[in-house]
């Protein structure tokens, strides 16, 4: 008898556990639960990425993607090499600036619906074609799922929200400019 009431006790607090965990992650907020992956093919190495975070600091009305880099101190540092501070909640506009030994960079934003929202942010690189493309899974309430070549900052001049200057267009779908205009 005393074996089955401890069975029973202990399934009973593995379930209330687990179902305030997914209370917190989801509705409560009590502890931060967001997690960032950061992983990287071979060839490549998760020492030489920074991910730099901020909460509406970019505009997508910038003259050029250089303005990313005008000033770094808008930035919480999430991860430099290694883990360095977990993303904060807020509500809005998550704006991520990200880089590659100093050399790449991609930017996009995440629009989260409420603060209460935590996820789990995941960013694997890979080298293909002498190329570094970055593919993000953000799994949550406001998941995003996305691959894309990095650029080089020392071309960052020559565009705007990731997209050539000259082919950007008016509507932001949080991670380019997108052109709806049909050409001729």
């Amino acid at each position: 008898m005393k074996i089955k009431t401890l069975v029973i006790l202990g399934l009973v607090i593995i379930l209330t556990t687990l179902g305030l965990i997914k209370l917190n992650r989801d509705y409560l907020l009590l502890s931060n639960c967001n997690t960032i992956n950061v992983t990287t093919d071979e060839q490549l190495s998760a020492k030489k990425v920074k991910i730099e975070f901020g909460i509406s600091v970019n505009t997508i009305s910038r003259i050029t993607d250089s303005e990313l880099f005008d000033n770094r101190s808008k930035y919480i540092v999430l991860f430099d090499g290694m883990a360095k501070q977990d993303v904060i909640n807020k509500y809005g506009e998550n704006d991520f600036l990200i880089t590659y030994d100093n050399q790449y960079y991609f930017s996009f934003r995440q629009f989260k619906f409420s603060r209460r929202h935590q996820h789990d942010y995941n960013f694997h690189f890979i080298l293909s074609d002498n190329k570094i493309f970055i593919q993000t899974k953000i799994i949550g309430k406001d998941a995003m799922n996305f691959t894309r070549p990095m650029l080089e900052i020392k071309f960052a001049r020559l565009y705007r929200c990731n997209v050539p200057i000259q082919n950007a267009g008016e509507v932001y779908n949080m991670i380019e400019l997108i052109n709806t205009k049909k050409s001729k």
